[in-house]
């Protein structure tokens, strides 16, 4: 099966509906200070992305079952994850407006890290940067808006990672199955 266009599969940490709830209203507190009229996403499409798989060179169902394989060897604790600042990424016309956090986050950064070894184990090649900066998108926008350190740093506790099937620029992601952390 080909991909939709603009469709990509990655593992992710979704945040409770407490954080989400939170993150909706930053969302919409960022914007308007920025001069923004920006809407908060739908609560179930804020995530945090662990690792993102390839798609373009396999089929997706082969994707999905390779990464459902590599996801069940997966044995780590449960993490904190925390974002204490908002800021622009990326350049362009298409930037993310995203939460993160300078240091820090070493449990996702593991996790990413344990995923991309039996990725590879299966045969996926791993392009992924080594400078992985563990961040939220709150948003798109066209220009560089100001780093701003919260008042109170967002922060949970995951407990699961999701592979995450997503129809970029149509609003949707369909959860293809869950696994927990001990």
């Amino acid at each position: 099966m080909v991909p939709r266009r603009g469709q990509a599969l990655y593992f992710a940490a979704l945040p409770d509906p407490e954080i989400a709830n939170l993150t909706a209203r930053l969302t919409w507190d960022q914007s308007r200070r920025n001069g923004l009229s920006r809407e908060p996403r739908q609560h179930d499409l804020y995530h945090a992305t662990i690792y993102p798989i390839d798609i373009a060179s396999r089929s997706r169902e082969e994707a999905i079952f390779a990464a459902m394989q590599a996801a069940s060897t997966i044995h780590l604790p449960s993490f904190e994850l925390i974002f204490d600042r908002v800021a622009t990424f990326g350049n362009g016309n298409n930037r993310q407006y995203v939460l993160w956090c300078r240091q820090g986050n070493i449990g996702l950064k593991i996790l990413r890290q344990e995923l991309a070894t039996a990725m590879q184990s299966l045969g996926f090649d791993s392009d992924v940067p080594d400078n992985f900066a563990p961040h939220m998108t709150l948003f798109y926008c066209r220009r560089a808006l100001p780093e701003v350190m919260l008042e109170k740093p967002i922060v949970w506790t995951v407990k699961t990672f999701t592979l995450v099937n997503s129809f970029q620029g149509e609003g949707e992601h369909g959860h293809v199955w869950h696994w927990s952390l001990f």
